[in-house]
């Protein structure tokens, strides 16, 4: 007798054959559950298992910066992160905040000013450090008092 056939016998229905396909359906539906759980948080499969949960919650709670509620809004936030994701040289990073820039109003000339104003930045600092530029002096010329 196989089992869908010793489950569903009528004369032979009992208290453990439903509790077993209850346990079944749960088992079921729980793996069906977990799964969407991967969908709808596809990041989760980067983390150890035992702080995905939280992992996920961590990365709802820093996509807020672009949201309405940032006191950033969100085309400018998108521009930032492109300038960063250009001077770390992050590949995943520049295409996706590229593409969420557009979808958030920004045009190609806006993205292109903030990848040069990420260059700029870098060669600028590349020319201060790399010449050990005097911070007082640096200091002076930005306008700020020297802090001690």
């Amino acid at each position: 007798m196989n089992l869908l056939s010793w489950l569903f016998n009528s004369k032979t229905i009992n208290m453990k054959r439903l509790k077993f396909t209850i346990i079944l359906l749960l088992i079921t539906a729980l793996n069906f559950a977990q799964e969407q759980e991967k969908k709808e948080a596809p990041w989760n499969v980067m983390y150890p298992e035992f702080m995905a949960e939280e992992a996920a919650k961590y990365f709802d709670e820093f996509n807020m910066l672009w949201s309405e509620e940032s006191p950033i809004n969100v085309k400018e936030g998108r521009l930032v992160a492109i300038a960063v994701s250009a001077a770390i040289r992050c590949e995943y990073c520049i295409a996706a905040q590229i593409e969420f820039a557009k979808k958030a109003g920004a045009n190609e000339e806006e993205i292109k000013a903030a990848i040069q104003i990420a260059a700029e930045i870098q060669r600028f600092s590349t020319l201060l450090y790399g010449n050990e530029f005097d911070e007082d002096t640096f200091n002076k010329l930005i306008g700020r008092d020297n802090k001690e």
